[in-house]
């Protein structure tokens, strides 16, 4: 069983979605089945479906198991030919391990389409920014939208001036026999959801009663479709569509999903912008002064400036952006008095030549006030303006601070979650055993009379009962988070956290102390999230002590009135003068690439606040390193209630 375990979780690492895993899952139960027929039936949050594999005419076995979990996800499975030895035990053992495995290939596939979503959105406000041409922007995001998907033909039917009909430019990939379709508005599928605004979604588009041109035009193979309206301020402007289709004997693609239909809802919305913004463009190009218009109404935070970077004008956007109260206050200026400052480059570099036509794009920093301030990172093009009638610079932020505080944060709760539920399994699947062991010791010591038995029954006695409170460690630490304050044990958390690191780090020589007042007993914390603070700690000061000689992180607990205060010192270097004011910001951080993303303290400094906490840095007198400080309200005292 352990070879086809491991070929599990090979596929699982390999595997882009469920549907995938589940295929290869079926011919390696089957292989351990001894080549038994496997029947699968999956129904997951986004996936549903059934697979199956092996011979047909086997004489054997019958097994059948399934496995569901909380959220509606269900697995069902049959073996037919099964050798008669196999254990029905062994079989769901490999079902749930299976089906948790596929979980796991979900989360990732939902978390790769969302980056790829981002980055998409990302690359297409770019588009925006530098004006391309129409069918210039067009042909790039269905590129982007049919890699998004996975649909090997794309189209967009704009609405034609006479009202009546629709003509279909561009279109790509097995799509591309309709470029210069002309449809009816009033016959046709894709005319039909110009006209009702509603997307349609089917798994033969030749089906659909007014289907006729598109369907004649690729009647070879053509089977699902999804068709989305481009809807912009002015009403419906035509429809963007995605096909697949069936080649030969080869099986059919799958039909799209209501998570595609999602997708490209969304980028339909952005598709229909592109094409408004275009338009719009197109019809300013003899005024400067419209557009001026344009970028006070853009979303974006924009900014005009000459060409040696001095602010010209600025929109409400770029306002929040650069910390201001009002425009005035940086009109005038310089793009650097206002912070902005791009990666790797000067904002002279960065401005230079944008007259011969070639945008800017990169990476840029936002540092709010007088260079103390909140730091915020956007992406930025520059563009020229001179097409619309003026000399200035178009300068475009996208603001992607939270966003990718958010991302961070989502992948590391991810990891978190999954890695609490592997050891919440683990740990209850633990402790039978451990208590089998601890009672047949305590037989052993009672029976005996020979005293190295007797010591040999209470040291086994011993050690089973430490097993047992670090599983109990685990669970605490594996339990789900609290949205609410809560009254949280907080010398109890800091030992569970200390037991399990001080294990780990006895072998690099690191030393964990903890000093804990007992009267810090209990304060309000979101759980879990307090948790994450502790050991965010905890791995701050192991970075900064591991290699060092008497390396010591030490732990206490301090009660103060209405305030419990948590220290977290080391004996390493201690915290650089010169970074202390930035070691909180979002992505700053003094490690490598490899070993940190600087969201560690930022995470740290929002959830003690989210409680009224507050937590700041000092120097260590004890050990000479860095102190933290955490200062967390005490949980009320409980009456003691009679009845």
């Amino acid at each position: 069983m352990r070879n086809a375990l491991q070929a599990l979780l090979r596929e699982a690492s390999e595997a882009k979605r469920s549907g995938d895993f589940w295929r290869a899952a079926a011919g390696i139960l089957s292989d351990w089945a001894g080549g038994a027929r496997v029947s699968i039936r999956y129904r997951g949050i986004n996936e549903t479906g059934s697979v199956a594999a092996g011979a047909d005419d086997r004489s054997g076995r019958s097994l059948s198991a399934e496995w569901r979990d909380p959220v509606g996800r269900h697995v069902e499975v049959s073996l037919a030919g099964a050798p008669v030895s196999l254990p029905l035990s062994e079989l769901e053992a490999a079902i749930e391990f299976s089906s948790r495995l596929a979980v796991m290939v979900g989360r990732r596939a939902a978390l790769e389409r969302e980056r790829r979503l981002g980055s998409f959105v990302v690359e297409l406000a770019r588009w925006l920014l530098a004006a391309p041409e129409t069918q210039l922007l067009l042909r790039y995001t269905l590129q982007s939208l049919m890699e998004l998907v996975e649909a090997p033909g794309a189209f967009v039917a704009l609405k034609q001036a006479d009202g009546e009909h629709l003509r279909i430019s561009p279109a790509l990939g097995d799509a591309a026999p309709l470029d210069g379709l002309v449809l009816s508005l009033h016959s046709s599928a894709t005319g039909r959801v110009v006209r009702t605004g509603e997307a349609l979604m089917t798994t033969d588009l030749r089906a659909e009663a007014d289907a006729s041109p598109i369907a004649t035009a690729l009647v070879e193979g053509m089977r699902a479709a999804l068709i989305a309206p481009l809807r912009v301020s002015q009403g419906t402007v035509g429809a963007v569509g995605l096909v697949r289709f069936q080649q030969g004997e080869a099986p059919s693609q799958p039909s799209f999903s209501l998570h595609d239909l999602h997708y490209v809802s969304a980028v339909a919305a952005h598709i229909a912008g592109g094409i408004e913004l275009s338009e719009a463009v197109a019809a300013t190009r003899a005024a400067a002064d419209r557009a001026r218009a344009m970028v006070d109404a853009s979303p974006l935070p924009m900014a005009l400036v000459d060409t040696a970077g001095t602010v010209r004008q600025v929109n409400e956007a770029a306002i929040q952006v650069f910390g201001l109260e009002k425009k005035e206050a940086a009109v005038g200026k310089h793009l650097e008095k206002l912070g902005l400052s791009p990666s790797g480059i000067t904002v002279r570099l960065m401005l230079a030549g944008r007259s011969e036509g070639q945008p800017w794009h990169g990476r840029v920093l936002v540092t709010r006030g007088s260079g103390e301030g909140e730091r915020r990172i956007c992406d930025c093009t520059v563009t020229d303006l001179r097409g619309l009638g003026s000399h200035d610079l178009l300068v475009a932020l996208y603001d992607r601070t939270d966003e990718l505080r958010a991302q961070r944060e989502l992948i590391a709760r991810e990891k978190l979650a999954t890695v609490g539920e592997i050891a919440s399994g683990v740990a209850h699947e633990v402790n039978n055993p451990l208590a089998a062991i601890r009672m047949e010791a305590e037989l052993l010591g009672r029976s005996t009379k020979d005293e190295e038995a007797s010591t040999a029954a209470a040291t086994i006695v011993r050690e089973v009962d430490r097993a047992a409170r670090i599983v109990r460690s685990l669970l605490r630490l594996a339990r789900r988070a609290d949205i609410t304050p809560v009254r949280v044990q907080l010398n109890e958390l800091i030992r569970d956290v200390a037991e399990i690191r001080q294990r780990v780090l006895r072998a690099d020589n690191i030393e964990v102390r903890t000093r804990m007042d007992q009267a810090a007993e209990a304060v309000l914390g979101l759980g879990q999230e307090l948790q994450q603070v502790v050991i965010n700690l905890m791995t701050n000061a192991e970075h900064a002590v591991r290699g060092r000689p008497n390396a010591v992180i030490e732990l206490a607990t301090e009660a103060r009135n209405d305030w419990v205060r948590l220290t977290v010192e080391d004996s390493g270097p201690g915290v650089p003068v010169e970074v202390r004011s930035r070691i909180f910001d979002p992505f700053f951080t003094t490690k490598s690439p490899d070993e940190g993303s600087g969201l560690g303290l930022s995470i740290c400094q929002r959830v003690v606040a989210e409680v009224g906490g507050r937590i700041w840095l000092e120097d260590s007198e004890t050990l000479g390193g860095a102190k933290f400080v955490v200062e967390l309200p005490a949980a009320p005292v409980r009456e003691n209630m009679i009845g």
